[in-house]
């Protein structure tokens, strides 16, 4: 015999197919009442989900129409960027790491693990991806701003942390303006 918990997932599933198809059922009715398939077009006051069915289409078809999201596209992606940095506490600190990075003979990421005061510093001063907003005003501005290139080090930058070089790896979702 069935356990009472097997029964109630079955009630659950019927009832959940159940209120679909009555669901479904119900809009058809509102099409073919509000003059959707009938009449070609409807003029519903709740603007409902069939006011483009034309006479040629089934009431499978305008079940589709209405619930698809054809006519809103994709989502815009968010504006995000992923960046690496490193954080001195003076100026000078800075200008000294700007002057080993200029030589070459050093990893971005190695100078990072050596210099830098923030945990980061451990993944060779990766932050990950992070929106606008994230980080503080003056770090964003830099990493946000669409005269910054990729892979461009960019810096010294003051916050209230200290000093940063940063690195903007990649950015996306903002359309073209960067």
């Amino acid at each position: 015999t069935p356990s009472p918990w097997s029964l109630g997932v079955i009630v659950f599933t019927t009832t959940m197919a159940t209120m679909k198809a009555l669901l479904l059922f119900v809009v058809s009715m509102l099409c073919i009442i509000g003059g959707g398939i009938v009449e070609g077009f409807t003029n519903h006051p709740l603007n409902s989900p069939c006011r483009q069915t034309t006479k040629l289409e089934g009431v499978f078809d305008a079940f589709q129409k209405a619930f698809s999201n054809e006519e809103y596209g994709a989502p815009a992606e968010a504006v995000k960027a992923t960046a690496r940095h490193i954080l001195v506490p003076t100026l000078e600190q800075a200008e000294e790491v700007l002057g080993e990075i200029s030589k070459g003979e050093r990893s971005f990421a190695a100078l990072a693990s050596e210099y830098s005061t923030c945990p980061s510093s451990s993944r060779g001063g990766s932050l990950g991806s992070f929106q606008p907003g994230t980080m503080v005003a003056e770090f964003d501005q830099v990493v946000f701003s669409p005269e910054t290139k990729a892979g461009e080090v960019k810096g010294p930058v003051k916050t209230q942390f200290g000093y940063h070089l940063i690195v903007v790896d990649k950015r996306s979702g903002g359309g073209d303006w960067y």
